[in-house]
């Protein structure tokens, strides 16, 4: 698929698992995945590139969110951007190259009153490739769980956690 912005929304109770009749990974080419008030959602085996927007952006309280076995490379802004209420979303076994802003927990300092008690997020098995910065970076989540991940050659930070984030 080629396309720009956000045009795949996915309603509630959907998986999205892109392996193609060849066997390959499903490619998304310049556009992402937006993810918002839904709940039950897998999105497993693409690969997301030359995105203009995010990767997958999961807002606005959408719940039980697995993110897995996914390729991310070359885009503009996020990876993974998670916020604004989500809870219990996982992101496991993803490969991030070449990219900047990666994974972002918690879009702004100001958003307490919607992210306090919310954004349980666990980051396991990824592969953080020539990345540079958000591997995660987390504001308010509470518990977040970063474990077993692989960080190879970052050009800035690793993980950071702020804004009572624990």
């Amino acid at each position: 698929i080629t396309c720009t912005g956000m045009p795949i929304v996915p309603g509630s109770n959907t998986i999205i698992v892109g392996v193609t009749t060849s066997g390959n990974n499903a490619v998304i080419d310049g556009c992402g995945i937006h993810i918002s008030g839904v709940t039950n959602i897998v999105i497993r085996n693409l690969v997301f590139r030359n995105m203009q927007d995010d990767g997958v952006n999961v807002q606005s309280s959408a719940m039980n969110v697995w993110i897995d076995h996914n390729s991310f490379e070359n885009g503009v802004d996020g990876c993974v951007d998670i916020k604004r209420g989500s809870d219990f979303i996982t992101v496991s076994w993803n490969h991030f190259k070449n990219h900047n802003k990666v994974a972002i927990l918690g879009s702004s300092d100001s958003l307490g009153a919607i992210d306090i008690g919310h954004l349980r997020v666990t980051y396991h098995h990824n592969f953080f490739d020539q990345t540079t910065q958000r591997h995660p970076r987390v504001r308010f989540g509470n518990p977040v769980h970063v474990y077993n991940n692989y960080f190879k050659a970052l050009s800035s930070y690793g993980i950071a956690s702020t804004m009572s984030a624990g």
